[in-house]
């Protein structure tokens, strides 16, 4: 084992949840007071978004975005939104569940290339910066680091954003955020009943669920593999 996969290895046990918060509200903090550059990319990505559309009939059926994989002309600071784009992707999905307002995709980014992108896009956006968001838009929301509270806050949720390890021991295979919406969805994967389905976990069009509750969530998500990090709910 090399140095880098040691230290990937050793992070998540040695950094709690909570600490890794303040860690990327710090980098946020950096990125938006100039220690960083990332240029906007609007005009750009509101003409990459109508090819999209055009080119893809499930984006132009389904209200939520499941194909993150797809949007590699789309831009966020230096990333592509196929990149480093699943945090803005998290709270579009989740605006859609409650609201009947638009909040386009580009100016979502744009809001975000403003305030919450830490390392120029490269490790996408801060949790912190979701839940400010959110309540910006006048949402009343509730965060938490903590597992154990997970699954009461999802409970009573109208839709919740889970940022996750998707290895909870190697920090390597990186970062992830998913929205956390009450079926029935269409084509989700149901397995049985109603419960929680997830949006846009692996980027491939896939809608996950029905899981009956956090636990569930944890232990069907790449084999039980994933480590919760934060859970943002919209109460």
């Amino acid at each position: 084992m090399g140095f880098r996969e040691w230290l990937y290895r050793l992070i998540p046990r040695i950094i709690s949840n909570r600490m890794l918060l303040r860690i990327t509200q710090c980098m946020r903090f950096l990125q938006r007071h100039g220690a960083m550059f990332a240029a906007s990319h609007t005009d750009l990505n509101i003409r990459s978004l109508k090819e999209l559309i055009y080119d893809n009939p499930v984006m132009r059926m389904s209200p939520f975005i499941e194909n993150q994989r797809q949007l590699t002309s789309m831009y966020i600071g230096l990333s592509t939104m196929a990149e480093a784009g699943c945090e803005v992707i998290a709270v579009y999905n989740a605006l859609k569940a409650v609201s009947i307002d638009e909040h386009p995709l580009p100016e979502l980014i744009e809001a975000f290339e403003k305030d919450g992108i830490i390392r120029s896009g490269k490790y996408g956006v801060a949790p912190m910066a979701m839940r400010d968001h959110l309540k910006r838009l006048g949402y009343k929301t509730e965060i938490t680091s903590k597992v154990d509270k997970m699954g009461e806050i999802l409970d009573k949720s109208r839709v919740a954003i889970l940022t996750l390890y998707n290895d909870r021991e190697n920090i390597g295979e990186q970062v992830h955020s998913v929205c956390i919406s009450r079926s029935p969805v269409s084509g989700a994967d149901f397995r049985s009943g109603m419960g929680y389905v997830i949006h846009n976990m692996y980027g491939d069009g896939r809608v996950l669920g029905p899981y009956k509750d956090m636990d569930d969530i944890r232990t069907g998500l790449r084999g039980g593999r994933t480590g919760p990090i934060s859970l943002i709910g919209i109460l």
